[in-house]
């Protein structure tokens, strides 16, 4: 079975058939405007990273890695930024908005990343970090036993779609199908 990616995760939690097309269907869709200033908010961060000693987060680490690659036998994707501890590992996500609230697909992302840094560098995890704006606001969350199990039920629905290829059912709102890049594929939505 191929390698799930740790963003296509937080895409099939948004909505199933995000995850569907690009994994079946052979469509370039049309990114909506707001997927450039991400990609420009990402890149401002690279630039930033540079010169930040992170020591707000209050954290004692190691060592940070910034756009780390990591892959295992399940997953793969490419970690905004990892801070390695003593006893354990913190992903940190970074995201263009101006609250610090963590929606279950970005937590579930997360999870998947934090899974694969665990078992990369041989520690555990049980928190995560928030990132948003340019200041470094910042939320800690801590994931739980019962993050970590919505986590292994929202994976094995992506395997049986990987396995049985059928068109799934869309749980987005249509507030959500508005912004999505696919909007004009999905024949049930106005």
């Amino acid at each position: 079975m191929e390698k799930i990616t740790a963003s296509y995760i937080r895409q099939f939690v948004f909505c199933p058939r995000i995850f569907y097309f690009y994994t079946f269907c052979d469509i370039r869709p049309r990114y909506p405007e707001y997927v450039g200033f991400g990609s420009e908010f990402h890149a401002k961060q690279d630039e930033l990273f540079k010169s930040r000693k992170f020591i707000k987060f209050g954290i004692n680490f190691k060592q940070i890695y910034h756009n780390l690659y990591l892959q295992n036998d399940e997953f793969s994707g490419v970690l905004d930024m990892l801070m390695q501890c003593e006893n354990e590992v913190i992903a940190i996500e970074f995201k263009d908005q101006k609250n610090l609230s963590l929606n279950k697909g970005a937590k579930m992302q997360l999870i998947a990343y934090s899974k694969l840094a665990s078992s990369h560098f041989g520690l555990p995890f049980s928190r995560v970090i928030l990132c948003a704006g340019n200041n470094l606001k910042f939320k800690i969350f801590d994931i739980t036993a019962d993050d970590l199990a919505e986590f292994d039920k929202v994976v094995s629905q992506i395997k049986t779609l990987l396995k049985n290829e059928n068109f799934p059912s869309s749980s987005a709102s249509a507030a959500a199908c508005e912004q999505c890049e696919f909007k004009n594929f999905c024949d049930d939505r106005e």
